[in-house]
């Protein structure tokens, strides 16, 4: 949680100036971290949707692990597109 609101504060003070070397950085770090984040994400969510497919009596259990499977995924997915737009947004600029 501290380390969460520490960065907060760098990107508050990096948004603040945008000519400063801590907005440079500050944004480099988002880009590495903003696609493996996604990927995982997507990658768990597809990974859950396979093993409980792959349950022969697992009953309410695997529709409970499918749906959640499901819902990942599509978060993994939106975050991914969402990542692709604002990144070309940000050349754009």
């Amino acid at each position: 949680m501290l380390i969460a609101a520490v960065i907060l504060k760098l990107g508050l003070i990096a948004a603040r100036n945008p000519e400063s070397g801590l907005h440079k950085a500050y944004s480099i770090i988002l880009a590495i971290i903003r696609y493996p984040l996604w990927i995982f994400t997507a990658f768990i969510g597809g990974a859950l949707i396979m093993m409980f497919l792959s349950f022969p009596d697992a009953g309410e259990f695997a529709v409970g692990g499918i749906l959640l499977g499901s819902f990942l995924l599509f978060v993994g997915v939106m975050g991914i597109i969402h990542a692709i737009k604002s990144h070309k947004r940000e050349k754009n600029e």
